[in-house]
């Protein structure tokens, strides 16, 4: 694999990443068990927020592949190892909710690679186009343009 290095650096950054939030929000988790809009609405917001990191490091790393990867689903795997861990090791106070959580977590991570797979082959087809369009730039430039120091005038 050409991109094993770039892989293991999306794939580290996005565990800690992952796991950066997930320490810093777990003082909201309890606000999960929440009867009331609230509730529901911290849990969205914990949703879209893995939802987006997996969606964001997937297409960004398939950008620069050729063909379809599966990059994406194991970024989903490492994002939410994190939170699902935590919630098994610490009592957030979500009593009932953890399983909610989790089911949700799981779905935001599933999303999120399908999704940024999809958006992934978009960005390839595009970067490619790009760089023919960059390399062919090349030929397609005027003769007095390649080689302007021959028309100088000699003093």
């Amino acid at each position: 694999m050409d991109n094993l290095p770039r892989f293991i650096f999306y794939a580290s950054g996005i565990l800690m990443i992952s796991a950066a939030f997930t320490l810093i929000s777990s003082e909201f988790l309890s606000m999960i068990s929440n009867p009331t809009y609230v509730g529901l609405l911290v849990l969205l917001g914990f949703g879209l927020v893995y939802m987006n990191l997996v969606f964001l490091s997937g297409r960004r790393f398939m950008r620069r592949l050729q063909g379809p990867n599966p990059a994406p689903y194991v970024f989903a795997l490492l994002v939410a190892v994190a939170p699902l861990v935590w919630v098994q090791i610490y009592d957030a106070g979500l009593g009932d909710s953890r399983l909610t959580f989790m089911f949700t977590v799981i779905v935001a991570c599933g999303s999120g690679a399908f999704f940024g797979h999809r958006a992934g082959l978009k960005a390839q087809a595009k970067f490619q186009e790009n760089l023919k369009e960059y390399l062919n730039q090349d030929e397609k430039t005027p003769d007095d343009l390649k080689r302007s120091h021959d028309n100088l005038n000699k003093n």
